[in-house]
């Protein structure tokens, strides 16, 4: 073997059929041989006679398998633009930060956290659970479910 796990592809169109099979059974699983240096020496020859298999059906198979890759090369690409430009943005919107904190602060007013890009929420209670009370258990109860 070369040394390199990798297998390489090809066709041969042959004219008529019965040499097309003849050479494939003399030459499948077969040395491909050579001189004793040489890188192929003692790689093997894999071949198959495909029936009814016409030229076009190869053409048609390597042009769609461009299609698909240029259309995944494509995708990918697109995917990594609008990754950029996510990212240029969130450049641009902490320069503005930035630059907005340090205005404020030569005017002496404060950085409120709104400027950070962080949303400020506030909680309030609601009406109705700050008016009902915790309930709690008179000591009568407590002291017989747990005695000492």
């Amino acid at each position: 073997s070369s040394g390199i796990n990798a297998e390489y592809g090809g066709w041969i169109e042959f004219k008529r059929k019965k040499i097309a099979r003849a050479v494939v059974a003399a030459l499948n699983g077969n040395i491909i041989g050579g001189k004793k240096g040489s890188y192929y020496h003692d790689d093997i020859w894999s071949m198959k006679y495909l029936p009814r298999f016409k030229w076009a059906h190869l053409t048609e198979k390597l042009a769609y398998d461009a299609a698909v890759r240029r259309k995944r090369l494509q995708t990918e690409l697109s995917q990594v633009k609008r990754e950029t430009s996510f990212f240029l943005e969130q450049v641009d919107k902490k320069k503005q930060i930035t630059s907005i904190k340090r205005k404020r602060e030569e005017k002496g007013q404060s950085v409120e956290a709104e400027t950070s890009g962080e949303p400020s929420a506030k909680q309030r209670q609601l009406a109705s659970t700050a008016s009902k009370k915790e309930k709690t258990l008179p000591g009568s109860i407590l002291s017989s479910v747990f005695t000492q």
